[in-house]
């Protein structure tokens, strides 16, 4: 067991593999529940950085207050990002927990054994999930526009994310706590905005 592994999380509204077993693979992005495996693997990416960022802020002692209140700041941002998602879900008619997950990015964690390892990890995620999101958007531009706004809009907000992460390692964790942790990005209530018909 290792520091992120070891830590009890309530995974719900998620049904998780079981030890060994590894995530079915996504059905055709043509079909709805192809789209639904899409948006499951995605929302759940968020949900496992949520908790990330929540934990490194606990249990890595040696970052100034300032680090932790930026990682707070990502952990929020990423569980607005994760409630767009699951509300997308809803919206197209399927159930979050129709096919389990891997819990293999969350494991993954334990493999940063201090606050350095886990900054630089974190900063490489947020950059893999922007290019991803972009790609979404590109693909399904054409299959479903409005979720394809949603990833565009996730995309455009981790480069805000990206900057905070960046600025902790910038800084040698010593971050001020009065360091303006203000992203430019929608809050969570602009939702209905964001996935109306006719941007």
């Amino acid at each position: 067991m290792g520091l992120f592994s070891e830590i009890k999380i309530n995974w719900s509204p998620f049904s998780i593999c079981a030890p060994g077993e590894k995530a079915p693979y996504p059905r055709s992005l043509s079909t709805p529940e192809g789209l639904g495996d899409r948006l499951r693997f995605v929302a759940f990416a968020e949900k496992q950085a949520t908790h990330a960022f929540e934990t490194a802020a606990d249990v890595f002692s040696e970052v100034s207050p300032g680090v932790k209140k930026i990682w707070r700041k990502l952990a929020a941002e990423e569980q607005k990002h994760l409630q767009w998602l699951l509300w997308r879900i809803e919206e197209i008619g399927l159930k979050i927990d129709e096919r389990p997950v891997s819990l293999a990015l969350w494991n993954s964690f334990d493999h940063c054994a201090d606050a350095t390892k886990f900054a630089v990890f974190m900063a490489n995620a947020e950059e893999r999930g922007r290019i991803a999101g972009e790609q979404f958007y590109e693909t399904l531009l054409s299959i479903d526009p409005i979720t394809a706004r949603v990833f565009q809009q996730i995309a455009l907000e981790e480069q805000e994310h990206i900057r905070l992460a960046k600025t902790v390692t910038e800084m040698n964790f010593k971050v001020p706590e009065d360091f303006d942790t203000r992203v430019a990005g929608l809050p969570l209530e602009n939702y209905a905005e964001l996935t109306r018909s006719n941007p």
